[in-house]
Formats: C-alpha cells, sequence, structure tokens
C-alpha cells in the first residue's frame, strides 16, 4: 500500500469520512520486504531488502526495529561484510547505515549516539553530501552519498 491519504470511518455509515493526510503505511499487501537478520553482540542486525532515502530508511529503521546501524568497531564491520555476503536478493552498490556529517562541520556522527570510534572512508569520499553508507561491493568502506539516492539499508534492534 502506498500514499498519503487514509480514509477512517467512524460508523457503518460510509457518508461520515474522516480523512487524515501525510499517513505513512509501511506495508506491501502483507508482504514484509526480503530481509538477513544476524545476531552480533547482543543485537539484532538486520540487512533490509527495501529502498529507501536516506531519512525514510531511519524512519523506517525506527519504526520497525531500532534505528540505522551503527558500527562500533572493525570486527563488527567485518561481520557485516559477511552478512552482505549472505544476501539472497539483489543489494544496491552501497548501504544506507547511521552515518551522518554534521550540517554545520565536517565531523560525522552516529544517529544511534553511538560514539564514532573508527572510521572506514574510502579514498574516492569526498563528504559533499551529508549522508554516508556502506559499500556492498567492496569490502568495509564507507562513502558519502546523496541522501535522496534509494539504497538497501541496515537497522539493528
Amino acid at each position: 500500500m502506498e500514499g498519503r491519504f487514509i480514509n477512517l470511518y467512524r460508523s457503518s455509515d460510509a457518508t461520515e469520512a474522516l480523512q487524515l493526510c501525510e499517513v505513512k503505511v509501511y506495508g506491501e499487501l502483507g508482504r514484509a520486504p526480503p530481509s538477513v537478520i544476524i545476531q552480533e553482540t547482543g543485537r539484532n542486525i538486520t540487512l533490509v531488502g527495501r529502498r529507501l532515502c536516506w531519512s525514510d530508511a531511519l524512519l523506517y529503521c525506527r519504526d520497525i526495529h531500532w534505528d540505522l546501524l551503527s558500527l562500533r568497531d572493525p570486527e563488527e564491520h567485518e561481520r557485516i561484510d559477511e552478512l552482505v555476503a549472505r544476501a539472497l536478493f539483489p543489494l544496491t552498490s552501497h548501504l544506507w547505515v547511521g552515518l551522518r556529517r554534521s550540517i554545520l562541520g565536517s565531523s560525522w556522527f552516529w544517529m544511534s549516539g553511538e560514539p564514532m570510534d573508527f572510521s572506514q572512508w574510502d579514498e574516492g569520499s569526498h563528504h559533499s553530501s551529508p549522508c554516508g553508507g556502506v559499500s556492498s561491493v567492496e569490502p568495509s568502506t564507507w562513502r558519502q552519498r546523496s541522501c535522496e539516492e534509494h539504497l538497501n539499508f541496515i537497522c539493528f534492534t
């Protein structure tokens, strides 16, 4: 189901409709998007087969799971590479994670509030966009991406 309007009826009388605007409905005729899940140090990490822009991916993760993934150390990043390799559905070249650049500066942070104790930027990343993703092709690299791109993404619970 997609759209921005939904009609609610207070009774069986179809003439008394209340119309709401800007209601976000996630779902496609009862089918969940494909996903791959691993458990990592107390967290469930989910690679979602749906493709969304960065802000919609953030809202999806916060509505359905907990948040977009923050990577805590290089070892966890290697396990994400393993998760990507197990995907049984086609992936975009990069995947959204909770990586964001400060609007007033050049510092990057995790949306979950986790400290950024390491980074894995590839050499071609020039930081012109405030949104960042991880490569699904080149292991263990991060790159800034246009926030409007529709990419697969990784959530955690």
